[in-house]
């Protein structure tokens, strides 16, 4: 009998010290959860007022409580972009990705950090990203659209600005890209039906393309006119 209620002290002190242990480091989580927080917001206010190495140093601050932090080593990216560190930008910005590869600014701004380093492959290879993780965005159809044409890639760049038309069709710089890449392509009417469309969208570029486009429109017209007549 004696034995038996030794047993049970015992094993009611180890569930005892069990729950406690489990507790305290929950509380130590939320403690941690909370304060990453306050050094991410506090970053947040110090860079929108320029102290972009204040907000470094908050930012890491707000990683030391929660390494799995990808808002905090995005906003840290961006902060050392500002002050030109490219190679620490890029580090945090792919830090950012790994933990959330569906981070759709990171893949952006990483990519168009690439681009200011003469890294137009890694610029590609991003925006490819972005769009294989993450939900469309418009952005990412018309700078890799933008990329491809720089490196005289036309017909890739069509491709890309028309995949981004299927998701955005009211978005005008997709339309005017296209019709810029269709022009190098020798594509001279499909390029005039994009920069119309871009033009009817808001467009003030493609307005002064227009004119490019005198014999498409006056052909358009005639046809619409046949067509009437019938």
């Amino acid at each position: 009998m004696v034995k038996y209620v030794i047993g049970c002290f015992l094993l009611l002190l180890l569930i005892c010290c069990f729950d406690g242990s489990h507790q305290s480091k929950t509380e130590q989580n939320t403690i941690d959860t909370l304060s990453a927080y306050k050094y991410k917001e506090s970053g947040k206010v110090k860079s929108a007022n320029g102290d972009k190495r204040g907000a470094i140093k908050d930012y890491t601050k707000a990683i030391s409580f929660n390494p799995d932090y990808d808002i905090a080593y995005y906003n840290r990216a961006n902060a050392k972009m500002s002050i030109k560190n490219y190679k620490g930008a890029i580090d945090d910005y792919t830090k950012a990705i790994e933990i959330n590869k569906y981070f759709a600014q990171a893949y952006h701004n990483r990519a168009l950090l690439k681009y200011e380093m003469g890294d137009f492959k890694g610029e590609l290879s991003d925006y490819r990203l972005a769009i294989k993780y993450c939900e469309p965005d418009s952005d990412i159809y018309n700078n890799l659209g933008r990329a491809l044409y720089d490196l005289e890639r036309f017909k890739e760049s069509a491709e890309a600005y028309g995949e981004g038309i299927k998701y955005f069709p009211e978005d005008y710089r997709l339309y005017y890209g296209r019709g810029l890449a269709r022009k190098r392509t020798g594509d001279k009417n499909g390029a005039c039906e994009d920069w119309i469309k871009s033009s009817e969208l808001g467009c003030v570029q493609a307005n002064m393309l227009l004119p490019l486009c005198e014999e498409y429109i006056q052909e358009k017209n005639d046809s619409l006119k046949r067509h009437k007549g019938n």
